[in-house]
């Protein structure tokens, strides 16, 4: 991957206010990295943050102690990463705090170790929220890939509390990014939470400010028979279903009980009651970027 020129930021549209300064003035950006025995992915990883060529870059990568040689290629980059330990952790919820309590960012995210960021991202990052210091939140949509990076489909689209709730988390991590002051006064991520973490933040992080979608594809996240999320389907689904009922308000709380029974039952649906159900679902995954 060629570094990009970082002097080539977006293009602010046509007749879009323009603020003068505002290269000098981008937020520090602290991107920490969890990592745990994903060697084949993590130098790619690290290579899409570190080349991103954004000047006002902090990096830390929180790897667990892995055997599989990822060490090493974190010492391969140590002179360009700011902070990195490979020892055991509480796990990546842990791991992320860990690095966001060592953070000196404005703005804080994580990349996990089998996600990159696409060339130019943290620079519009940067700019959006220097132009825009209320947000809280900002993402975009990500491109999922397998593991040969074969382009599978997107997904992000506008934040909507109740689809958070009744049927998925409508903001792609990797594309997420927020600002220290929404950690301030919400809190650090729930360590307790092995793969709905984010969905807990984003909620809490709701009920101050709604997160801000804009039109850009950010991340491209890889889907591989090894992540957790895929391995661990089941056990996801059922820590998905707690956060779910953590935030349901009233009206929300028995559909969110019916929750499971209503996702055995689309399950077992013979295939053409199926895909008929399918369409009436919100869709989870599009074709092309959704606009904001």
């Amino acid at each position: 991957m060629e570094s990009p020129v970082y002097a080539a930021l977006p293009t602010p549209a046509a007749g879009a206010p323009t603020i003068p300064g505002v290269h000098e003035r981008l937020p520090l950006i602290t991107v920490v990295t969890p990592s745990y025995n994903q060697a084949p992915f993590l130098e790619r990883t690290m290579r899409s943050v570190l080349e991103q060529g954004y000047p006002n870059l902090e990096y830390i990568v929180m790897d667990g102690g892995s055997t599989d040689g990822s060490r090493e290629i974190i010492e391969r980059y140590a002179d360009r990463i700011d902070y990195w330990q490979s020892e055991p952790d509480g796990g990546q919820s842990a791991a992320i705090n860990a690095g966001w309590r060592r953070a000196r960012g404005d703005v804080l995210c994580w990349l996990n170790s089998d996600d990159e960021y696409l060339p130019g991202t943290l620079g519009f990052v940067g700019e959006y929220m220097a132009q825009h210091p209320e947000l809280w939140v900002v993402y975009g949509s990500w491109e999922a890939v397998d593991e040969l990076g074969r382009h599978q489909n997107y997904a992000g689209r506008s934040f909507s509390r109740s689809v958070m709730v009744l049927s998925q988390n409508c903001i792609p991590q990797p594309s997420s990014f927020i600002r220290r002051a929404a950690i301030d006064a919400v809190g650090f991520l729930d360590e307790r939470l092995r793969y709905t973490m984010d969905l807990d933040l984003f909620m809490r992080i709701a009920a101050h400010q709604a997160p801000r979608f804009v039109s850009r594809v950010m991340a491209r996240a890889t889907f591989h028979s090894e992540a957790k999320t895929v391995k661990e389907r089941d056990a996801m689904a059922a820590e998905r279903f707690a956060v779910r009922r953590r935030y349901a308000r009233w009206y929300e709380f028995p559909l969110v009980l019916l929750q499971p029974l209503a996702s055995w039952l689309y399950h077992h649906l013979p295939g053409p009651l199926m895909r008929i159900a399918a369409r009436l679902r919100p869709a989870r995954t599009f074709s092309k970027p959704l606009d904001g």
